[in-house]
């Protein structure tokens, strides 16, 4: 550092106009004049600094932001408590979008002046709805306010987004988020009704049209959730035809393709269930053709190659059920190989392991069914194998908790089957343990106790 602490590159610039001033001059006034260059200076600093302070600031709320985007899709991933057997988790079709635009809103409204933390964000948006100067954006600030609970509370978010319906009663878009929200927590009237006035107000033109096909789905997930399956096959079947129609007015949007593949999947769902296994299958060869077509036109992209794997295993399912095992096990593996291929191509994707494991998981099924214990049994170990390293870096999918418990359970039986009975004891007894811990979770299960009795019946069988 130089003179009076300016960096050495400033210091020598003034001495260097020091030196180059006539002896004449007042060096009072010389003084004055440096000073003022010093003051300059020391502002220009100031002002670089500030700006490079606002720029780490806003990429750090960029990131604080992503990151809650992050945990959004999480969380509409799955039912709001594992535990309550009202809540269920549907695919949330274009609403994930709107509710990532409302985050989007929420930094913009509150995020920066909140320091980029969520509670205070959500304290300052409280603090503007009961302020009387909202210019009519009260329904928006109820969105942004949802939109942050959802991460954490979603009793908080159902709450903040109803309210934002009621101001906004015309508003497909807040139909829809409210919809979604009601159906998440079993609140299937409400979900139902929200999304008949959703298909009410969708409009003409393409996006009319898509926005009715998107609320035929979810209102048939709503009736499916009430045990309704005709009327749900109802509401599919009109989502159906109106995603035909946009498929064949806009081939070029891939969107309209994907969904039009979903329908197929949830049609399939119901004709399963309702024991018409053969047009189930028929329902869905027709997505897995769909889905097909959307891989091979863009092979680079996760989702389609993802969903692609899932058509494959609905597939083998319908075959499975209809007892042609080799079909259901030629199916699996198809399914299989993407998995596969989608974990080297990202090896940090938790949920993409996941995936792998279940496919392995399926066709361990098959192979136990067609006799084969040693085949079944190497693709049941590969299988928890994978499961046990994915539970130990994410201990908060207790879904996915309880289904490795559900494979040792597998893994236990079969190694009985080919006498390793003290290798099957140690098995259940690692499973049991994780139903016991999950049933202190939940006292109030009924279903973990059942789950327990399980694995005590396999102890207590190996043990006498």
């Amino acid at each position: 550092m130089g003179v009076a602490g300016l960096p050495d590159g400033i210091a020598g610039f003034v001495a260097s106009a020091l030196a180059r001033v006539p002896p004449w001059l007042d060096m009072r006034l010389l003084a004055i004049g440096a000073g003022l260059v010093v003051a300059g200076l020391a502002v220009i600093a100031i002002r670089a600094r500030r700006r490079r302070q606002a720029r780490a600031q806003a990429v750090r709320l960029e990131w604080g932001i992503h990151g809650l985007k992050e945990k959004l899709r999480s969380r509409l991933s799955e039912p709001r408590e594992f535990f309550d057997a009202r809540a269920v988790a549907f695919p949330t079709l274009g609403a994930s979008s709107a509710f990532e635009a409302d985050l989007d809103a929420a930094a913009r409204a509150v995020m920066a002046q909140a320091g980029g933390k969520p509670a205070r964000a959500k304290q300052l948006l409280r603090q503007k709805l009961h302020s009387n100067s909202l210019n009519g954006s009260e329904a928006a600030y109820w969105r942004q306010l949802g939109a942050l609970s959802l991460i954490d509370s979603t009793q908080d978010a159902v709450r903040a987004y109803a309210r934002a319906a009621d101001l906004a009663p015309d508003d497909p878009q807040a139909q829809m988020l409210a919809g979604v929200l009601y159906l998440r927590d079993g609140r299937l009237e409400a979900a139902e009704t929200a999304f008949r006035r959703q298909m009410e107000l969708a409009g003409q033109g393409p996006d009319g049209a898509a926005m009715r096909c998107r609320a035929g789905v979810m209102l048939g997930d709503a009736l499916i959730a009430r045990e309704e399956p005709e009327k749900a096959l109802e509401a599919y079947r009109a989502a159906q035809r109106e995603a035909e129609a946009l498929a064949q007015k806009e081939p070029g949007i891939a969107t309209h393709k994907r969904e039009l593949s979903l329908v197929h999947d949830r049609i399939g769902d119901v004709l399963s269930s309702s024991g018409d296994v053969e047009a189930a299958l028929e329902s869905y060869a027709s997505s897995l053709a769909v889905m097909h077509a959307l891989a091979k036109q863009d092979a680079g992209r996760l989702e389609w190659q993802r969903d692609l794997s899932v058509s494959h295993d609905r597939v083998a399912e319908a075959r499975e059920r209809k007892g042609d095992l080799d079909g259901a096990l030629e199916s699996y593996r198809n399914g299989l190989r993407i998995a596969e291929a989608l974990v080297r191509q990202h090896r940090d994707r938790s949920d993409l392991q996941w995936d792998l494991s279940s496919s392995l998981d399926r066709v361990g099924d098959v192979l136990a069914a067609k006799g084969k214990l040693p085949e079944a049994l190497a693709s049941y170990r590969q299988a928890l194998e994978i499961a046990e390293a994915v539970t130990q870096t994410d201990h908060a999918r207790l879904s996915w908790q309880r289904e490795l418990a559900a494979s040792y359970h597998k893994v236990g039986v079969l190694e009985c089957q080919v006498g390793n009975e003290a290798e099957a004891v140690e098995i259940f007894e690692r499973g049991r343990a994780i139903i016991a811990r999950l049933d202190r979770i939940a006292e109030h299960r009924a279903q973990w106790r059942s789950d327990l009795r399980t694995f005590d019946q396999a102890l207590e069988t190996l043990r006498h």
